[in-house]
């Protein structure tokens, strides 16, 4: 007769646990529901900005100097160019010098 009145007790605790358990959540998701109720919103702000992350910026910042390298490379060659082109012309003017002070004794 004693183990079973032990094991209504805990029986009975058990289940009291149980429902205090239910009824504590039961209270806390009223609690949210109301508050989401009770909750104001507003609209967005008229300045609506999305901020960059720093890898793009930094992936930007690489595709800019790779840009630069590409044009300064560029101008030396051209740059280069036009010196061999100037080389020619001297070269061409130098002969003719020679030729005519060959001519002219």
């Amino acid at each position: 007769r004693v183990d079973q009145l032990k094991y209504d007790v805990q029986h009975l605790q058990t289940a009291l646990r149980n429902f205090q358990h239910r009824r504590y959540i039961r209270e806390q998701q009223e609690r949210q529901r109301e508050e989401l109720l009770a909750r104001t919103f507003t609209t967005n702000d008229s300045d609506t900005t999305i901020p960059i992350d720093e890898t793009l910026q930094f992936n930007e910042s690489l595709q800019n100097a790779h840009r630069g390298m590409d044009d300064l490379i560029g101008s030396g060659t051209n740059i280069l160019q036009g010196l061999r082109d100037q080389r020619m012309t001297l070269k061409g003017t130098h002969k003719k010098i020679l030729d005519v002070a060959n001519m002219l004794g």
